[in-house]
């Protein structure tokens, strides 16, 4: 059977949408210098209305349909005037007002599909995080490694809160970097390989972009299924580095036909500097080929940000109403 690329709905910026949002970011930015703050985040949210009318309907379309991706492209940005791709996570350096005003920019849209938030153990607790090459990481299969080689999979399969969509915006990319794009075609499956992969017998676990300096220890794996949701049209959550299974029959089988069945979906898509990718992290998987770093301040960048649909639901593990950062 031959594979079917997934659709990715693609936006592409005005003139006027683009000077449009300059001014809104340089307005909103000119109120706080960091995108962490609570109330600084809350403000931005409450500004998404008045995002222009095609773009605001557009990301709407992508929030309430089924597809697993979309691009927005032409978002506004002056490579010069970000610095040097960053070798730190960003709480801890000072950013330049560009930057700042982009990052608003990220959470305007971002708000368009839900409210975003971070993680205690990654990247300081930021919710936009930095994925640009470090040297202590070169070798390691996350954001930011670089030589070794990213598998597809969805993001943080191993936690009840992850997010409903996952954004990453590309700063920078001279090298010309993929980002893989997947999504699982649930008719390549039989029935009984989907009743399999709807068991909840299988362990995920987090990835060590979890490990922390201050030797906090990784957060709890995870007892569920691969699938989820509507039997004839499921969801996804996989990480083929970090779940296992029992060794019970038909179990491991019914995962290399999943493994084929998305395999047979992938793309490879070349950001550019001002793409925003934002992926339905419930149906779409992505990844990330290995590179070879230079650290002379050009290595691919890319902004992240988790959104999800209800902040509620991870209020016990906040530590207030307003606190956008979950303590795993």
């Amino acid at each position: 059977m031959p594979g079917t690329a997934p659709t990715v709905m693609e936006y592409r910026l005005s003139i006027e949408e683009i000077e449009f949002l300059r001014r809104l970011a340089a307005s909103l930015a000119g109120t706080g210098r960091d995108i962490d703050d609570a109330d600084f985040l809350t403000r931005i949210a409450g500004h998404a209305p008045a995002l222009p009318h095609g773009l605001r309907g557009f990301l709407r379309g992508f929030r309430d349909g089924d597809r697993p991706a979309c691009l927005v492209r032409g978002l506004p940005i002056d490579e010069a005037r970000m610095g040097p791709s960053p070798t730190v996570c960003n709480r801890l350096r000072d950013k330049a007002f560009d930057e700042i005003r982009l990052e608003v920019v990220l959470v305007l849209l971002g708000s368009c599909l839900g409210d975003i938030f971070g993680w205690r153990l990654q990247h300081e607790g930021s919710v936009v995080h930095d994925l640009a090459p470090r040297p202590e990481h070169e070798a390691l299969g996350f954001g930011t490694g670089s030589r070794q080689h990213i598998n597809w999979h969805t993001e943080d399969s191993f936690h009840p809160y992850r997010a409903d969509y996952l954004g990453l915006f590309c700063v920078r990319n001279t090298s010309g970097v993929t980002t893989t794009v997947g999504a699982l075609d649930a008719g390549r499956l039989s029935a009984h390989e989907r009743r399999l992969l709807f068991a909840p017998v299988f362990t995920f676990r987090p990835d060590p972009s979890y490990l922390t300096a201050d030797a906090s220890p990784l957060p709890d794996a995870d007892l569920g299924g691969i699938l989820f949701g509507d039997p004839g049209d499921p969801f996804l959550r996989f990480d083929q580095d970090y779940i296992e299974w029992p060794d019970v029959e038909g179990i491991g089988a019914a995962v290399e036909a999943l493994r084929r069945a998305v395999e047979a979906s992938l793309v490879d898509l070349p950001l550019r500097a001002g793409d925003f990718l934002l992926l339905d992290n419930r149906r779409a998987v992505h990844g990330r080929p290995a590179f070879v770093p230079t650290y002379r301040g050009a290595d691919r960048w890319v902004k992240r940000i988790n959104i999800t649909r209800d902040l509620r639901r991870s209020r016990p593990r906040r530590r207030s109403d307003g606190d956008r950062v979950i303590h795993i």
